[in-house]
C-alpha cells in the first residue's frame, strides 16, 4: 500500500490539475503537496504528471489512477461517517482549528446548545490535518491565507493583528506610551506566525526594536496566556482575542492594527436541504460573525 498522505495529495492535485488548489483543499503548503506527489511517483516508479511550461497534465498512468483513488476516498469517508453516526439521533459534526475552537467558538456555542438541546455537538479541534475523511464533518472551519476555492465556502471574518498585554504590565514601571517603548519589554511570538512582529513593527513605523528576540510558543493560546500573566507583549489576532479584551484580562496599548492576509472560512459538507440542523447552525454562526 503506498503512503496514504501521498495518495491523498495526488488525488487532490490530479482532480484540480493544480498543486495550489490541492494545497488549499487539504490545508497544507504547496511544497508539501509537491513533496507527497514526488514520494508517490518514486514509490510507484512512474510519472503521474507531465510538468511542462509550469502547467500540470496527467500521464496515462495518472489518468488511470485518479478515478480509482477518488472512488476509494469517497467510500472511506462515507463508511467512516456511517460508523460514527447514530441514525436515530441528530449529531452535528464540526471540525475547526484548535485556537478558534478554544478562544472563539467554545465561549459562544453554549448559547447554540441551549437553543437546540436535541442536537449533540461533536467538535474536533484539528490543526493542519490533511483530512482523510472529508465527508465526516457537517461543518468545517478552516484558517487560510488565500481565499477558499470551494463554491460552498463563506468567509467568516478576516483578521487584524495588534499588540496586547496585561493591565498590570501596562501600569507598571516601564510604560507603553508609544510603540518604540516595546524595546523595554519581552516580545511574545507564535511559531506559526514568525513574521508577525516584523510586519507589525514595519507597519507602525517602529525602528530600534529587534523583532527576533523574546519568548516563543507553538500555540496562540499559550502566547496569550503568557501575556495575561505579564511575561511580555503578544501580538493578538481579532476577533479571536476580543473576549479577552472585553473581560479586561488583556488590553491594547496602541491603536495601531495591521490587516492580516488570513481569514477563517466556513464550509458545509452536508446538503443543507436535507440537513436542517446544519443549516440552522450555519445561520447561527453567521449571525455570531455579524454576517447577514
Amino acid at each position: 500500500m503506498p503512503p496514504l498522505n501521498a495518495l491523498k495529495a495526488f488525488e487532490a492535485a490530479a482532480r484540480h490539475l493544480s498543486f495550489t488548489a490541492a494545497s488549499a483543499e487539504l490545508n497544507v503548503t504547496q511544497a508539501a503537496i509537491s513533496h507527497q506527489v514526488r514520494t508517490l511517483e518514486n514509490y510507484l516508479g512512474l510519472n503521474l504528471f507531465n510538468r511542462a511550461h509550469q502547467r500540470l497534465a496527467l500521464t496515462n498512468a495518472g489518468k488511470a489512477y485518479l478515478p480509482m483513488l477518488t472512488t476509494s476516498f469517497d467510500l472511506i469517508g462515507q463508511g467512516y461517517k456511517e460508523i460514527i453516526t447514530d441514525k436515530t439521533s441528530t449529531h452535528l459534526n464540526i471540525k475547526a482549528p484548535s485556537s478558534f475552537s478554544v478562544q472563539w467558538l467554545l465561549p459562544r456555542i453554549a448559547d447554540y446548545q441551549k437553543q437546540h438541546p436535541s442536537i449533540d455537538v461533536h467538535l474536533s479541534a484539528q490543526d493542519n490535518d490533511i483530512g482523510f475523511f472529508p465527508d465526516a464533518f457537517d461543518i468545517e472551519i478552516r484558517y487560510l491565507l488565500e481565499p477558499c476555492l470551494k463554491s460552498d465556502s463563506t468567509l467568516l471574518f478576516a483578521e487584524e493583528i495588534f499588540p496586547v498585554c496585561s493591565p498590570e504590565l501596562l501600569a507598571g514601571p516601564k510604560p507603553l506610551l508609544q510603540p518604540s517603548d516595546l524595546a523595554n519589554h519581552k516580545l511574545l511570538h507564535i511559531n506559526f506566525y514568525p513574521e508577525d512582529w516584523a510586519m507589525w513593527l514595519a507597519h507602525a513605523g517602529v525602528i530600534g526594536v529587534n523583532s527576533e528576540l523574546g519568548h516563543r510558543f507553538d500555540q496562540s493560546m499559550l502566547t496569550l496566556k503568557s501575556a495575561i500573566h505579564g511575561s511580555g507583549i503578544a501580538l493578538a489576532r481579532s476577533p479571536i482575542v476580543n473576549h479577552k479584551l472585553a473581560n479586561g484580562s488583556l488590553v491594547e496599548p496602541f491603536n495601531i492594527r495591521l490587516t492580516s492576509q488570513g481569514g477563517y472560512w466556513l464550509t458545509t459538507k452536508s446538503d443543507l436541504t436535507t440537513c436542517p440542523h446544519v443549516a440552522d447552525f450555519k445561520h447561527w454562526l453567521l449571525q455570531e460573525c455579524h454576517i447577514s
